[in-house]
């Protein structure tokens, strides 16, 4: 059985793993993005290449943030939680004498893409929920980019007009009010002691300070208003939550189904499943391995 070596790149640190679909994987580790910098970034790559190189792996599949040009294989634009890394392609984050192939896709698509594969489902929409919001749609087991490659941006959905500023340059987007940097934003924005906190921080003190409760609390509602609007539009008969935020229980995933289904027609309830991903952090990895796959 072929091995692949699986790569995640979210915005604070990478999560990898050696493995196949079938067989699962041989190995797993996270390493931190400490500077945000392409050079630092290339050495996260080195560190990674070096730690898995005792398993035999026949190519690799990354998952990146930002938006690929189907085109010019690029990321294109702004690149919100990573801005060092735009109008490059993720594959020069390897050597140039790197031996195997890369492939590589927006992080949310692989990890949907993941997920899609473990259930019966005709149409899977994940959202990943982290420092950004991710958001991938696949369809009949395979990814639909839209016509150039920058389909299902949901953090950068509209939840506000004319609301908080984005780090993609909008304003009033749904990352701004729901994800863990967005939340961090507002609550120094508010000049609250408590800006710094990680996630299990917040979920904490939301306990116990009105202030902390109450963005965490909007965060959640914009984000099932977004969720309802996809619903709505794509009818899905999957909806996957993953990242690292809803690992730890940012949001209630009771609560998301329960809200967002009274926000639905009936003849959209009709199919729809709402699940925390499977796959949990791994989700993103495996995807990577089945990009590999499928290739």
């Amino acid at each position: 059985m072929k091995q692949y070596l699986g790569i995640d790149m979210g915005a604070s640190s990478f999560k990898y793993g050696v493995g196949s679909s079938k067989g699962g994987l041989l190995h797993f580790g996270t390493v931190r993005i400490r500077e945000k910098s392409l050079e630092h970034v290339k050495q996260n790559i080195l560190d990674i290449l070096e730690d898995v190189k005792e398993y035999p792996y026949q190519g690799v599949g990354l998952g990146t943030p930002g938006t690929i040009d189907r085109k010019t294989g690029k990321i294109l634009g702004v690149n919100p939680n990573l801005q060092f890394f735009t109008d490059i392609s993720p594959a020069e984050l390897f050597p140039k004498d790197f031996p195997h192939t890369v492939l590589y896709d927006n992080d949310a698509n692989l990890m949907a893409l993941a997920e899609s594969c473990l259930e019966p489902c005709r149409v899977c929409y994940g959202v990943t929920v982290g420092s950004g919001i991710g958001g991938g749609l696949i369809i009949e087991k395979n990814i639909f980019h839209g016509a150039s490659g920058f389909a299902s941006e949901l953090g950068h959905t509209i939840a506000v007009l004319g609301g908080e500023q984005c780090n993609c340059g909008l304003q009033g987007c749904l990352e701004a009010y729901a994800s863990v940097d967005g939340i961090r934003r507002q609550l120094q924005k508010a000049k609250s002691p408590f800006a710094g906190l990680d996630v299990p921080g917040m979920i904490s003190r939301s306990k116990s300070d009105p202030l902390v409760k109450r963005v965490v609390a909007d965060g959640e509602t914009y984000l099932i208003r977004a969720l309802s609007n996809v619903t709505t539009i794509l009818n899905p008969d999957l909806i996957v939550l993953g990242g690292g935020a809803m690992d730890l229980g940012l949001y209630d995933i009771n609560k998301i189904r329960k809200e967002v289904f009274s926000r639905i027609s009936l003849a959209h309830r009709k199919d729809l499943k709402i699940k925390i991903a499977r796959f949990g952090n791994r989700a993103g990895v495996m995807g990577g391995i089945i990009l590999c796959e499928r290739a």
